[in-house]
């Protein structure tokens, strides 16, 4: 796995994003749904909860079709499987906290805080609406509703 190049979906990765058909668990599918073409693999396991995780869930990715690499970037660009218990947030948590400090700073400390305490899908749903109103506010609107739209993806 080369995580300087940039991954984009197969056909069958849209399928599972869509479908659910392969029953993926729910962190390597919060990574699958991540996977937009425009990331490169060390961009995505800076997503991740850890860089191991993160590496599991590329390669179990890879390893089972749903991803394959486009284009070698360059590594300093900006930016074994296991199962994974279909409740653990972590990588849905780490991407919502990375996405509002970049779009909200400072002003996001206390949605953060909030944020960093919730442990399950559910509780990070009840955040859904604290967070819309908070990005209304975000110069980046098109990113906001990108984040929103992963981020529901994510949690359905």
């Amino acid at each position: 796995m080369e995580l300087s190049s940039i991954y984009s979906k197969t056909q069958k990765g849209h399928d599972e994003v869509t479908t659910r058909a392969h029953r993926l668990p729910f962190r390597v599918r919060a990574m699958l749904i991540m996977v937009d073409g425009h990331h490169t693999g060390h961009q995505l396991l800076e997503l991740s909860s850890s860089a191991a995780d993160g590496r599991q869930q590329l390669a179990a990715l890879l390893d089972g079709g749903f991803i394959q690499a486009q284009v070698a970037a360059d590594a300093g660009h900006e930016g074994m499987r296991r199962a994974l218990p279909d409740e653990d947030i972590s990588l849905a948590r780490s991407y919502a906290i990375r996405t509002l400090k970049e779009l909200l700073g400072s002003r996001a400390a206390a949605l953060i805080a909030a944020i960093e305490q919730v442990e399950t899908p559910d509780e990070l749903r009840q955040h859904v609406s604290k967070l819309r109103a908070a990005l209304s506010t975000a110069p980046d609107q098109e990113k906001a509703k990108h984040f929103l739209e992963t981020l529901a993806m994510v949690l359905d």
